[in-house]
């Protein structure tokens, strides 16, 4: 197998979790729709989707969604802060709630912030993720 066209971005653990429930509701409908052998799957698919949604269950995806993710990514390009891609996605996915699980995130955290900027990327994490459940909590 030979890759034709190298995909050059990167998923956070949100948006994986989405598309695998995606495709899983598509099966549920293609069976209603058309019956169980329209809908028929690799074998080891089920398996693969299950293990995937519950190990993703168990991280921030659950408390995300596609606006919390849009919000928390273009707060962080608007700061005056320069993060690489891999340490935006991998505080998206975490979800970071103090120093000690943000310097796991971003090398050489104190050399290139200080105290006022740190506390900048918390607060810019948790309230994205504090509007997301003030969000959930005005529609109910």
């Amino acid at each position: 197998m030979k890759v034709l066209e190298p995909c050059e971005a990167m998923l956070s653990n949100y948006e994986v979790l989405a598309h695998i429930q995606e495709v899983k509701q598509r099966y549920r409908d293609q069976i209603t729709e058309q019956g169980p052998a329209a809908a028929m799957k690799p074998g080891n698919l089920e398996t693969v989707m299950k293990e995937i949604i519950d190990y993703l269950a168990t991280t921030a995806a659950t408390v995300q969604t596609s606006e919390v993710t849009i919000k928390l990514v273009e707060a962080l390009a608007k700061s005056s802060l320069q993060f690489e891609k891999i340490e935006v996605l991998m505080m998206l996915n975490h979800l970071p709630k103090n120093e000690t699980e943000l310097d796991v995130f971003i090398e050489e955290l104190e050399s290139r912030l200080s105290e006022e900027q740190i506390t900048e990327v918390l607060d810019i994490i948790q309230s994205a993720v504090h509007s997301k459940a003030n969000h959930v909590i005005s529609e109910n």
